[in-house]
């Protein structure tokens, strides 16, 4: 089924209001020397474009390399499987995470990279939910309305919460740097924004035509604890953006941990 502009209208509509919204409520947590919103917007629009298109090259060649060392094409949930739980948390968080390191001179305070963070994973999430909407409006109205509250609710804000997490990481090794000479390493955060995609993908897979065998039941489940893992984790970051900016109002120091 081809679509019409009204469908191609409708599907950007619901992909890119929701993670505009997410973008200006996690800046609002920012109050003392909020970032511009421009250069908020520069940093999702790299997300959309940039992270999200070289995600997709590297996916498509590593997944080539893949089947060349087994020696032949694997099954293709096999592959969807590797996809999900190993090359996309690695490829998508790095790929992501490109965008904080681009902005790396407006990261003078720590929240900064909790906020370019979620910024980029938020470009990213809009430019994939077009994606997924689109085959799920080709597939039927009811299936597209399904899969636009799921994502709204769980890809979108995992997206957010992981990316924000890196480059909460890249941010806190800029200032632990520019202000006592210390060096510190961004990869523990970057590593754990990786395990909390790879759990995140493994949820989302349970239930789902990878698994021939799972149930209803297993898939509400983990509809469940995917809701939970990305709510709790982005509801952590906008309080500890707001602590850390309340330190920096009140002028005392700052710990970036």
């Amino acid at each position: 089924m081809a679509l019409g502009v009204f469908e191609l209208a409708i599907i950007l509509v619901v992909a890119f209001v929701p993670a505009i919204i997410y973008m200006l409520w996690i800046r609002s947590a920012e109050i003392h020397e909020r970032e511009p919103f421009l250069a908020i917007e520069g940093v999702f629009i790299y997300g959309l474009v940039v992270a999200l298109g070289l995600a997709f090259i590297l996916e498509l060649v590593a997944i080539g390399i893949i089947n060349a060392l087994a020696g032949e094409t694997l099954a293709l949930g096999v592959q969807n499987i590797i996809l999900a739980l190993i090359l996309a948390p690695i490829i998508e968080e790095f790929t992501k995470l490109t965008g904080v390191f681009v902005v790396s001179r407006r990261l003078t305070e720590p929240e900064n990279g909790l906020v370019y963070g979620a910024a980029v994973g938020l470009g990213f999430a809009a430019g994939e939910n077009v994606l997924y909407y689109t085959d799920s409006l080709v597939a039927g109205v009811e299936i597209f309305i399904i899969t636009v509250i799921a994502r709204t609710i769980t890809s979108t804000l995992l997206h957010t919460s992981a990316s924000a997490i890196a480059g909460f990481g890249v941010s806190r090794s800029v200032c632990l740097r520019s202000w006592y000479g210390t060096p510190k390493s961004w990869l523990p955060y970057y590593l754990a924004a990786v395990l909390i995609h790879a759990v995140f993908n493994f949820l989302a897979i349970l239930g789902s035509d990878i698994l021939p065998d799972a149930s209803v039941e297993l898939s509400f489940i983990a509809l469940f604890f995917s809701i939970i893992l990305v709510w709790t984790t982005v509801r952590y970051i906008r309080r500890k953006i707001i602590d850390l900016d309340r330190m920096n109002a009140e002028g005392g120091p700052i710990r970036c941990e």
